[in-house]
Formats: C-alpha cells, sequence, structure tokens
C-alpha cells in the first residue's frame, strides 16, 4: 500500500520530467509487458475465479489488453519524438507540442478489471505520465495479484499503487481517470466514463432482422451482461416483433443451450450488481411483462407496459429486454425521456438509422453492429473523443505546449492598429468593418418552414372552396331543373 504522504516521490518524478523521456517510456513497457507476459496464467484463472465468464471471454479480455499495451508502445516513435523537439532550434515552430498531463490517478472499474486497468495504464504511460493505480481491498483475485506483479515492473519513483482514495487536496493536482462515472466524488481534471447511463437499441422493420438478433443477443449474454454498452432494452418495430423474437430464441441457444450452456449456468453469477431479486425475478411478478424464455441466471423478457419499472433500470445480468414500439418518431421520444444514452444501435436502412442516431441523444451510436470489442472494458469518457485503436487515445492524457516563432496575422493586425503613425491602420480598420461575403443562395428558389405552411393552407383553402363552389353549383342545378319539370 502506498498512503497519501508517501505520495512525494511520485509528485518529485513528475517535476522532474523524467517521463517525457521516450526511451524510459519504452523500457516500462517492455518491462510491463514482460511482466504480463510472464503472469498470464495467474491472470488467467483470477479472471475466471472473478468473473465467472467463460474461457473464450477471458482469452479475449487478455488478448484485447495487451493489445492495447503493444498499440500504445508502437505509438512511440523517437525519430518523431526529436524533429518535434528540435523544431525551435531550426526555426520552426511547434504548434503541435505538448507533454504528459502530469500524474494519472486511474480508479478501475471491475467490469473485465484486467482490461480496465492495462487500458487505462498503457495509454498514461504512453503520454509521459506518472501514474497512481487505485487497486482497493476487496475479496476479488485480480486486484490482489496486480499489487504483488506490477510495482516490481515499473519504476517506484513512476508508478504507486494506492488502497486509499487520497484526499481532495491531493486529486485536484491530478488527472482523475475514473472508469466508474460518478461512483464516488473526485475534484480537479476528470476523464470520466458513464456507468449508469443506458443503452438503448432500436430494431426497424427495415432492418437486417436474424443479423440485428445475433449481434444483440451477443451483447447482451456475454461477459456477464454487465458491460455499460449490452443493451439496457431492445425497441423493435411491432410489425417484426414475431420475426425477431423467433431469431433471439434461436441464437440464445449458441450462448445458452447445449453442454457448455448448461456448465455456464451452473456458476451463478459471482458479481452480480444488484443483491437480492434478480431481474428475472422482478420480470415474473410484473404484469406488464412475458418471460418469453429463461434458465438458471439468463432469459428474454418482452416488456408491453411502458410504465414497468424494468424499463426504467441499469441491466447487469443475462436478461434481453424487448419492447415494441409503433414507429421511428416512438423510438426517439421513447429514448429522449431516458436522458443521455450511452450508447444507440440503430439497426436499420441508412436513412432510418441516421434519422434515429441524429435524434436520439447519445453518447455514441453503432448503426447496424455492435462492436464486440467495446463490450469488455469501461465505456469511453463522456468529455473526449473515442479512439478507434485505443480504449484512451493519448491526447487524452497530455497537455498542449506549443512554441511559436512566426508572428500569426491577427498579431501583425493588432501592431498595426495600436501604430499611429502606420497610416495602414484605415485600411484594416475599413477591411474589418466590411459586411460578410454572401450567402450564395439563389433568391426564391428554397421555401423555409413559414412559407410551406403559408402554402399548405393556401391549397387546402382552395380546395375547399372549389368543393363548396362544385356543391352548390349541383345543387341549385338540380333545383332548377325539377322548377322546370
Amino acid at each position: 500500500m502506498v498512503a497519501p504522504q508517501y505520495f512525494p516521490r511520485i509528485l518529485s518524478a513528475e517535476i522532474d520530467g523524467r517521463t517525457q523521456n521516450i526511451r524510459y517510456r519504452q523500457n516500462q513497457f517492455h518491462r510491463l509487458q514482460s511482466t504480463l507476459v510472464q503472469h498470464v496464467d495467474q491472470i488467467k484463472d483470477a479472471l475466471l475465479t472473478d468473473s465467472g465468464h467463460a474461457p473464450e471471454e477471458v482469452r479475449a479480455e487478455i488478448c484485447l489488453a495487451l493489445k492495447e499495451v503493444r498499440t500504445h508502445y508502437a505509438s512511440l516513435d523517437l525519430s518523431r519524438d526529436l524533429e518535434e523537439e528540435y523544431r525551435v532550434a531550426h526555426g520552426k515552430d511547434n504548434r503541435d507540442g505538448k507533454r504528459g498531463a502530469g500524474i494519472v490517478y486511474i480508479i478501475p472499474c471491475t467490469h473485465t478489471m484486467f482490461f480496465s486497468v492495462v487500458s487505462a495504464l498503457s495509454a498514461a504511460l504512453a503520454a509521459g505520465n506518472c501514474i497512481i493505480l487505485e487497486l482497493t481491498k476487496n475479496t476479488m483475485a485480480l486486484p490482489a495479484l496486480l499489487k504483488k506483479i506490477l510495482p516490481p515492473a515499473l519504476d517506484a519513483d513512476t508508478f504507486a499503487v494506492s488502497e486509499d482514495r487520497p484526499n481532495a487536496s491531493f486529486l485536484s493536482r491530478v488527472v482523475v481517470l475514473n472508469q466508474n462515472g460518478d461512483a464516488g466524488q473526485t475534484s480537479g481534471q476528470s476523464i470520466s466514463s458513464p456507468s449508469t447511463a443506458r443503452t438503448i437499441a432500436v430494431v426497424d422493420r427495415t432492418a437486417d432482422v436474424p443479423a440485428a438478433a445475433e449481434a444483440l443477443v451477443a451483447a447482451r449474454l456475454t461477459f456477464g451482461g454487465r458491460s455499460t454498452y449490452s443493451p439496457d432494452v431492445v425497441l423493435v418495430q411491432e410489425f417484426v416483433m414475431k420475426e425477431f423474437v423467433e431469431a433471439v430464441l434461436q441464437r440464445s441457444s449458441k450462448y445458452l443451450g447445449g453442454q457448455n450452456g448448461e456448465a455456464r449456468q451452473t456458476v451463478a453469477n459471482p458479481r452480480r450488481a444488484s443483491p437480492g431479486a434478480s431481474l428475472l425475478d422482478a420480470a415474473h411478478k410484473d404484469a406488464g411483462s412475458r418471460v418469453l424464455v429463461s434458465g438458471s441466471e439468463w432469459g428474454v423478457v418482452e416488456v408491453l407496459d411502458r410504465k414497468s419499472p424494468l424499463l426504467q433500470r441499469k441491466v447487469a445480468e443475462k436478461v434481453l429486454i424487448l419492447h415494441p414500439i409503433t414507429s421511428l418518431d416512438d423510438a426517439i421520444d421513447f429514448s429522449t425521456s431516458r436522458g443521455t444514452l450511452a450508447a444507440t444501435y440503430a439497426f436499420a436502412a441508412p436513412a432510418s438509422a441516421k434519422y434515429l442516431t441524429q435524434f436520439i441523444d447519445s453518447y455514441i451510436s453503432w448503426v447496424n453492429h455492435v462492436p464486440t470489442d467495446m463490450l469488455i472494458g469501461p465505456a469511453y469518457p463522456t468529455n473526449l473523443a473515442p479512439s478507434s485503436d485505443t480504449r484512451y487515445s493519448t491526447l487524452s492524457l497530455q497537455v498542449p505546449r506549443p512554441q511559436f516563432i512566426t508572428p500569426t496575422d491577427s498579431a501583425a493586425l493588432t501592431r498595426t492598429v495600436l501604430d499611429t503613425k502606420n497610416s495602414n491602420w484605415n485600411q484594416v480598420w475599413t477591411e474589418n468593418l466590411a459586411p460578410l461575403p454572401a450567402i450564395g443562395q439563389r433568391a426564391g428558389k428554397k421555401i423555409g418552414f413559414f412559407e410551406q405552411g403559408i402554402i399548405t393552407g393556401g391549397v387546402i383553402l382552395l380546395f375547399s372552396l372549389a368543393a363548396t363552389v362544385s356543391t352548390m353549383g349541383f345543387y341549385g342545378f338540380s333545383a332548377i331543373k325539377r322548377l322546370r319539370a
């Protein structure tokens, strides 16, 4: 354990800037990767014990974590780093100059914890930071193993493990990488992943229904169903509900039926997020729901009542919840009433998917697929652009430190206006007061919202008037004909 009073070693290393040296970071990566590979069997056993995941799921987590290490290590380019460092010496601007943010304090999530720790650790290391990893005391096997193998592998002056949360004054001077989102208050700069935000999938009538069922069943039933990006509810267009349910039941057997499925069911979910009654128990008692199929710790539930509490909760079990919708607008109304979503899956034709993802407020959207790798580890941070290669980009853990030699155009403008002896200030003044360039829209070619309303109203009025005149004429002609008769 490293208590907060011992963190001055980390603070001293931050001040002397040793983590900015690219060779230092490369050596740390070699030591990290070597240690993880050396203890991979122990890591695998710890993950199986903690999670109850299938062996192939554990292997996927380990492979993805080691890929993060390799990808971040490959981003360290000595020649590019030296070119950037000596730009000013060669008379060039270093506009994209940057350095590590300083100290990164990592609060990992328990879901697929090995990947969660390694993805954050490798990103912080590649960015050139000192690192403090929080591993609190608990009954899990992996934290104890990481406390044993990581400190000897990494430099004790730039890496530490803490079993207790430091006080607010210390956290205010570091970057807190919090994978649990709002689970625990932190101060200072924070990079947070949503942990309680909902994830919703929409299956439209234009979707490839079998493919949607395949992807969503996998997203809900693998990795214990505890990923932030596992769908909490699947909104299915009522016209394809029967077809979708049949496809879901057929594909569920792949994960839960047969010999492997029976073996998995014997392992009670060891880290089910909500103690007490399970979601399936609640579904059986809910009058507005019906359990379509279920087994030990898993099930598929159709919720018909929109006010059902089953549609209000974050799901952390192997339970796939389905709910019928009447239209795309109905799906949008339902989704937006849940606040900003962690993610949206839109299974639909491109035009319909564009409409859904445009109007559903979600941190990220995926169209016609579920990225399987995102079911492992923490969600993307809400305040950063996602990286397609790694869970955390190095840029998110660095601070800009540009260096300029060449004066900007704005600086020249300011000097000209401030210099009363320079007669050009009047020209600069006139240029900046000139009207903006024309938009370029051709007159009369666009009909706005209000113009469209006026035209529609006019058409309806003329149609009504024509119908009235025609009716009066018909009855008038009939009356005259009777009088003559």
